[in-house]
């Protein structure tokens, strides 16, 4: 029997191995989602120059649905080979750390960041979130397994990784901190302190040498007036009421795939053909369409926003119950930030209301959505004083972050990260 190595068992107090590990776990996770987001950049980039010379051309459409098709069927593939690269992942994440065991972490790694670019890259409504925690996950287990470390220590990198995943995308490293501690762990001790801040610390460093741009813009935010405050409460209403029927959605939408006569791996072609119609249709509605949401804010009347609404969910709910690799949370994010334009605009039939507070709505309506669909009111509370830079909108935020979470604690919702960890075997039982 191999004798241990010394840094196989890790004490309890404040270590250099843990701090070390947990700085190489940021690194490659930042490096990896840099490069990711890239990719991701560049395929959309050749999608929209598509967007341009559609018109007056016949065999452009043409070529670009034989595209969507190309990449459906090389997504197929690969979920065939490696199913659970299906989804956001954060499910999958979830039952390892439960019960770490050994698995096939690069080969999911490689199938899920290729199967990722093609879905986000072509357009389809899934995020970069999940998949980003996936990413940060399968490299700590990398060094976990290369290092020969203990079950304790890989669940400990694991940690580190979802961390880094979180600040990387979001460049918000408090918020990878406190979405670990509010829905991946229990466990606060100093070693999980540890690393997590040494993962974060290391991930926020080197995604910031290759960019510094924000997942949202939300920097010009107002300090919000008292006589706003009974707006706040149609928000939490909403987002409760959203969260219960989003639920109830989700689960029908995965017993409907489970009645489409495909076989599983190909269902993702469902989305992308959609998506491929949409191309056609109105481009706005393909991806998440940030500098849209904005104009929105600014020219949209009640009925369109509500349509825009409307649509993305159906597209997040039939994206997501496809099992397209990719991930839920962003598309609730931005579900979220509608769901504070549709709010403020219609209130404003009612009460006169100044539209240079509408940005603040989208701040509040992404920490009801996150709240209420992912039962994180502290992570959402976080994350927005992160992107925002100011700790000025802290009492809005806590007031909808504390009423939706008690709105769906009364109603008995869990968070959608549970629901799918109980319902993840659904298409091994077709």
């Amino acid at each position: 029997m191999k004798e241990s190595k010394t840094y196989k068992k890790f004490n309890n107090s404040l270590n250099l191995n843990l701090i070390i590990f947990g700085a190489l776990v940021g690194a490659f996770t930042a490096v990896s989602i840099e490069l990711f987001q890239f990719l991701i950049n560049f395929l959309s980039g050749i999608r929209m120059k598509f967007f341009k010379v559609f018109s007056g051309t016949y065999y452009l459409p043409v070529l670009s649905f034989f595209v969507l098709i190309a990449f459906s069927l090389i997504i197929a593939k690969m979920l065939k080979a490696e199913p659970s690269i299906g989804g956001s992942g954060i499910a999958d994440v979830k039952s390892y750390l439960e019960e770490p065991r050994k698995i096939n972490h690069r080969k999911r790694f490689v199938y899920k960041y290729i199967a990722s670019i093609l879905a986000l890259g072509s357009g389809l409504t899934v995020g970069r979130v999940g998949p980003s925690v996936h990413f940060g996950t399968m490299i700590a287990v990398e060094i976990g397994e290369r290092y020969e470390m203990e079950r304790e220590n890989k669940v400990y990198l694991v940690l580190a990784g979802i961390a880094a995943g979180i600040a990387s995308i979001f460049h918000a490293p408090l918020a990878g901190i406190i979405f670990v501690l509010e829905v991946m762990t229990d466990d606060a001790n100093e070693n999980v302190l540890t690393v997590l801040l040494s993962s974060v610390a290391s991930a926020y460093f080197f995604s910031s040498l290759f960019s510094n741009r924000l997942s949202f813009p939300l920097q010009e935010l107002e300090h919000l007036p008292l006589n706003y405050y009974h707006i706040l409460f149609l928000l939490v209403i909403f987002s409760v009421v959203f969260a219960k029927v989003f639920s109830v959605l989700l689960l029908k939408t995965f017993t409907l795939m489970k009645k489409i006569p495909l076989k599983d791996e190909y269902l993702p072609m469902i989305p992308f053909l959609i998506t491929g119609v949409l191309y056609f249709v109105n481009e706005n509605y393909v991806g998440l369409k940030l500098d849209f949401l904005l104009n929105l804010k600014d020219n949209g009347v009640l009925a369109i926003i509500l349509t825009y609404f409307l649509i993305k969910l159906f597209l997040t709910l039939l994206t997501f119950g496809s099992r397209v690799p990719g991930g839920l949370f962003f598309p609730v994010i931005f579900l979220g930030a509608v769901a504070g334009i549709l709010v403020f605009k219609s209130a404003g039939f009612v009460f006169a209301l100044d539209g240079v507070y509408l940005t603040n709505f989208i701040a509040l309506g992404i920490v009801a959505f996150l709240t209420a669909v992912y039962k994180t009111p502290l992570m959402a509370t976080v994350l927005i004083m992160e992107l925002t830079g100011s700790f000025m909108h802290l009492v809005p935020v806590l007031i909808v972050a504390l009423f939706v979470q008690m709105g769906t604690d009364y109603l008995g919702l869990d968070s959608v990260d549970n629901l799918l960890v109980r319902y993840k075997d659904y298409f091994d039982k077709k």
